[in-house]
């Protein structure tokens, strides 16, 4: 038996992923999008409904979020653009015309890598699931880099089962 997957990438959406760097000739969100773009193909093409894909969007314009929602402080311009869901073309196609530059620089990388959890947690419960948590950005907005707040956030993927790579 083949094991099942939930995958969250975390795509860096502010005003400054917009800019080209290294002498590239297309924008750091094009230019990391080909490597979030192959990866989901990859999901969408094996055709596996316990192979699941969620998307949480970095420095956006509009704040939607659980925590947001429920009114707590420092998860403003985050986005869940799509839930812990198996892929299909019709998801594929919504999900490409979200991801575009924002105005934005004021998101919080922590706090929407604790949105990915969440979001995990939440899906997968205690069953048997491989966990991970890709985070792409340039890396030029600011994080909360509270020493509390980080070993909190590592505690917790550890205790998950949660991979973090962060491109």
């Amino acid at each position: 038996m083949a094991d099942k997957e939930a995958t969250v990438y975390i795509v860096d959406l502010g005003e400054s992923m917009a800019d080209c760097h290294s002498g590239r000739t297309e924008s750091d969100l094009d230019w990391c999008m080909r490597y979030v773009w192959d990866k989901i193909s990859t999901t969408l093409a094996a055709n596996r409904k316990t192979w699941t894909v969620g998307v949480v969007g970095l420095n956006t314009d509009k704040t939607r979020n659980r925590f947001a929602e429920e009114g707590l402080d420092g998860y403003d311009s985050i986005s869940v653009l799509q839930e812990i869901n198996a892929m299909t073309m019709t998801s594929l196609r919504d999900l490409r015309s979200k991801i575009k530059p924002s105005h934005s620089s004021s998101g919080d990388a922590i706090s929407a890598i604790v949105i990915a959890l969440s979001m995990i947690e939440t899906y997968t419960k205690k069953l048997k699931y491989n966990r991970k948590i890709f985070l792409v950005t340039n890396a030029d907005a600011p994080i909360d880099d509270s020493e509390d707040s980080i070993d909190d956030v590592a505690n917790k993927l550890n205790e998950l089962g949660i991979e973090l790579l962060v491109m």
